[in-house]
């Protein structure tokens, strides 16, 4: 897939949430939630830190979508499987995973009440490329964002923030000033 189309792609995927300027992952889930119209939950799965185990899958179910992330992973990274688990649920992805009783058992589901799981398994095929920059796109936004006005200002708040913000790109220093 050509990396600008993917990009773009994302992009306009990604709005379709209507997220504010900034955000944050509760309100990202309450985004899905209306979006998909039904409940999203997010929980912790122990893999007992075996690497060779999913840090991050989705199951969803008739009364919803369920978010699993690894529970012995840093803050940042179960921010960033979150958002990936969001992207394949916003891109409205299949699932890729077998349901079997023993995987079911461990998430504490009804395996014949999982519609369908996903989880990663391989990191090139085109599902996984599409989640895993829209939820790059979605970190970004939600938290690199925070420092900078948004460049189309909407209310109050975000016209008195583009004032005082600072620039992107600092300017080049001419020779023999000093800031």
């Amino acid at each position: 897939m050509e990396f600008e189309r993917l990009r773009a792609d994302c992009e306009e995927r990604l709005q379709l949430l209507r997220l504010p300027h900034r955000f944050n992952t509760g309100q990202l889930l309450k985004a899905l939630e209306e979006y998909r119209g039904h409940p999203v939950k997010v929980k912790p799965v122990d893999t007992g830190g075996n690497l060779d185990l999913l840090c991050g899958m989705r199951a969803e179910t008739p009364d919803g979508d369920i978010l699993y992330y690894e529970r012995q992973a840093s803050q940042m990274h179960r921010n960033h499987i979150v958002a990936h688990e969001v992207s394949h649920v916003l891109w409205d992805h299949p699932g890729s995973l077998s349901v079997d009783p023993t995987r079911a058992a461990s998430l504490g589901l009804d395996p014949a009440l999982i519609l369908r799981l996903s989880g990663r398994s391989v990191y090139t095929d085109e599902d996984e490329l599409e989640a895993e920059y829209t939820a790059t796109l979605i970190r970004r936004r939600a938290y690199l964002e925070q420092h900078y006005a948004p460049s189309d200002p909407q209310g109050a708040d975000d016209r008195w923030d583009a004032v005082f913000a600072r620039p992107l790109l600092p300017g080049p220093r001419k020779k023999g000033r000093r800031r």
